[in-house]
């Protein structure tokens, strides 16, 4: 074979190359997970704002218990004091996977019913922390605790009695 002959024979197999595309390609992918205990939340004490007298005279307080303390206080201008009684936080244990981050939610408000009565008290509940961390590592079980606290008002109209009601509270992995 001379060398043009062979020049074309080396031109053609490269062009013929060309019209041969790739028809497929394959690429390997990593997947992770990751699986935890579940997470469960156990009330260890309900909220209990106590005793309040209310004013005779015209204007509003608002009753507090503070999430992280359960401190009760009372402020405003309408004259009203605490009375001598049991009050506190509502207390909450979280257990789940070690080292997890989790959120924690209460409703905005809700409202507690006068016993006997149609009457409505309206609560703003509040928490000691919006978020916590489980303690312990991945792989083994923890704990966290955390409170709720609240606030609500009380004037020289809010009608005597005792006033109950209740609210949900959710913990949820992050």
């Amino acid at each position: 074979m001379n060398k043009i002959a062979f020049a074309a024979a080396v031109a053609m197999a490269a062009t013929s190359g060309a019209a041969f595309a790739q028809a497929s390609a394959t690429q390997s992918t990593t997947s992770t997970g990751r699986v935890v205990q579940a997470i469960t939340l156990t009330k260890n004490t309900d909220i209990a704002f106590g005793s309040v007298v209310r004013s005779a005279a015209v204007g509003t307080n608002t009753v507090t218990i503070d999430a992280t303390s359960g401190a009760r206080a009372i402020s405003g201008a309408g004259g009203g004091a605490l009375a001598t009684s049991t009050s506190g936080r509502a207390t909450y244990t979280v257990d789940g996977e070690g080292a997890q981050t989790f959120s924690v939610s209460v409703p905005g408000t809700f409202n507690m019913t006068r016993s006997g009565g149609a009457e409505t008290i309206t609560v703003t509940p509040t928490t000691s922390a919006a978020t916590g961390t489980i303690s312990g590592t991945l792989g083994s079980a923890g704990t966290a605790t955390f409170g709720v606290g609240g606030s609500f008002p009380v004037t020289n109209a809010t009608v005597t009695g005792n006033y109950t009601g209740n609210f949900d509270v959710t913990v949820a992995y992050n």
